[in-house]
C-alpha cells in the first residue's frame, strides 16, 4: 500500500473533531507553500541596499550575539 493509500485509509478512520484540526494544519502547510513573491535580481537588491550605513553581516553577527550563538 503506497504513501497515499495509507493517508488517506487513516482520514476515513477520523473523527469528525480530529478532521477540523487535519484540515487547519492543511491549510497552513498550503499557506506556507505559497509563492512569496517574483525574486528580485542582484542589480535591484544592490541598488535598494546602497544607501545602507550598515552592513547586513554586522547585523547578523550583532543579533548572534544578543542570542548567545
Amino acid at each position: 500500500m503506497g504513501l497515499k493509500e495509507m493517508v488517506k485509509k487513516d482520514i476515513d478512520e477520523l473523527r469528525a473533531d480530529e478532521l477540523v484540526v487535519l484540515s487547519e494544519q492543511i491549510r497552513l502547510l498550503k499557506r506556507a507553500k505559497a509563492p512569496q513573491g517574483k525574486a528580485l535580481p542582484v542589480e535591484e537588491i544592490r541598488k535598494m541596499t546602497a544607501s545602507s550605513k550598515s552592513t547586513w553581516s554586522e547585523d547578523v553577527v550583532r543579533e548572534r550575539q544578543e542570542r548567545g550563538c
